[in-house]
């Protein structure tokens, strides 16, 4: 398909209505094929949104839903005043994070040969409340050192992180090593801790807008938010949420059958 050809009623025609499938969705796997298989190449300008919605019979709503997505995976770049381009045939990388066993992003994103950064947003010492107190199994009003970082791989940010440590540990962390190394690591080796173990909870949500900035993905855009508490042999020593996201991700975790 040539870029000439790239008009609402060649792409309307190339969508196979496939029954129980959102229309979103059938767009979005079209576009997909159709750019992966060089039938629409790089450089290409998609039509815009309310041509492909009257072609197809559907809201605008649906398809700015669908190319949102191929935006999100580095298919397509939207840009305003200048409609929607094609600017790779290959998606973006997706990270698989399996929750079998102990992680860190530093380690999993060099695991997997990409070269890993972390920008410090924010490094603030504040008094614990009740909920985190509990959380780090400390006293109420013992100082905490809040830590908010932006976690990227190949220069993508892929993580929105805030830290909790108590700061008599986080003291001894400073920017240039938070920017290159895991927390984990340091504190074992600053402290002679040795870490045994975490625990997660993940959820889903949708990013709000100055995270989705962040991240350069789009407000509403579907993401993880995880919680976890890590321990010592000595007790909790961090509690943090992550927002990771949702088109970057995948968990997996073994489930061996018991006896």
């Amino acid at each position: 398909m040539t870029e000439a050809e790239l008009d609402a009623r060649t792409l309307a025609a190339a969508v196979q209505a496939r029954v129980g499938m959102p229309l979103h969705s059938q767009l979005e796997t079209t576009l997909r094929r159709l750019i992966e298989s060089g039938q629409i190449a790089a450089g290409a300008v998609l039509p815009g949104e309310l041509e492909l919605a009257a072609q197809l019979g559907v809201s605008r709503h649906t398809v700015r839903h669908a190319l949102g997505v191929l935006t999100n995976e580095g298919l397509l770049r939207r840009e305003r005043g200048r409609g929607t381009t094609v600017v790779s045939a290959t998606p973006k990388r997706i990270f698989e994070r399996s929750l079998s066993s102990f992680y860190a992003f530093a380690w999993e994103t060099r695991a997997r040969g990409a070269q890993q950064r972390s920008y410090v947003l924010e490094r603030k010492v504040i008094e614990a409340d009740e909920l985190l107190a509990q959380r780090l199994a400390i006293s109420a009003g013992t100082e905490v050192e809040r830590i908010v970082r932006l976690r990227t791989a190949d220069d993508d940010p892929l993580v929105f992180e805030t830290a909790y440590v108590p700061h008599d540990l986080a003291v001894v962390l400073d920017d240039t090593v938070l920017e290159r190394e895991s927390i984990y690591d340091e504190l074992e080796r600053r402290h002679g801790l040795r870490i045994t173990r975490a625990r997660e909870s993940i959820r889903p949500v949708v990013l709000n807008r100055p995270v989705a900035r962040l991240l350069r993905s789009t407000p509403g855009a579907p993401a993880f938010s995880v919680e976890r508490t890590t321990w010592t042999d000595r007790g909790p020593i961090e509690w943090q949420e992550s927002i990771v996201r949702g088109d970057r991700y995948l968990y997996s975790v073994d489930l061996p059958r018991q006896a």
